[in-house]
């Protein structure tokens, strides 16, 4: 594959290596993606949706609204209307529960895994595609050294969550991309995405870790 003028540094001949040494395309069910509209999730979706262009497969975009800020919603629409943008189906879904309570970052995650691998295996899709990037996993190296029992990010896992994930792996393209390379081949793009404020607080332990090693 040829480089473009969007995408200078081959990003997008290296995920679809990664995508095609793990799907199958040849296959007819969709694939799914994890997008929540910030920067890594969105460049995924524009990857993800130009592999799938390419391979001939479908692309469902899965969009969870946490409902923990003022701007949810419109951050949940913003994102429905870039994956039909690239030409991808788009579910929206929904987490109410109570924002009181320990462990907010923990049970988000836990539900977000929940409803995503449940509205993936009713679409009839077998494999969801994250956006962890190696800034991800240096930071989760950082909190497990400061006593966080937060798992390894693996490229290729099956789903977490269970009886929800049963049959579904998880299969994370960016993992050896840096955060701020996928924002460029956005800006390059002209593709604006969501900046959730929680990302700073240093309340939270994933803030806290991209402060020390920003």
């Amino acid at each position: 594959m040829q480089l473009s003028p969007d995408d200078p540094e081959g990003l997008t001949s290296r995920v679809f290596a990664r995508l095609d040494g793990r799907l199958d395309h040849e296959r007819g069910e969709p694939v799914a993606v994890a997008l929540s509209g910030g920067g890594d999730s969105m460049a995924l979706l524009h990857l993800a949706a130009a592999w799938a262009r390419a391979r001939g497969r479908r692309l469902l975009a899965l969009t969870v609204d946490h409902n923990l800020n003022a701007m949810s919603a419109d951050w949940t629409r913003f994102a429905g209307e870039a994956a039909r943008a690239v030409g991808a189906e788009w579910r929206g879904l929904s987490w109410d529960a109570a924002r009181a309570g320990p462990g907010l970052t923990a049970r988000a995650r836990a539900a977000r895994h929940g409803l995503i691998a449940e509205a993936a295996r009713a679409a009839g899709a077998r494999v969801v595609l994250l956006a962890h990037t190696l800034d991800d996993v240096a930071e989760a190296d950082w909190m497990r050294a400061r006593g966080s029992t937060l798992g390894r990010v693996r490229e290729w896992s099956p789903s977490p969550v269970w009886p929800q994930g049963r049959g579904l792996m998880l299969l994370r393209p960016l993992l050896d991309e840096r955060r701020e390379g996928l924002r460029d081949y956005l800006r390059a793009r002209g593709q604006g995405w969501v900046e959730d404020p929680a990302n700073g607080d240093e309340r939270f332990g994933r803030s806290r870790a991209r402060t020390a090693l920003a």
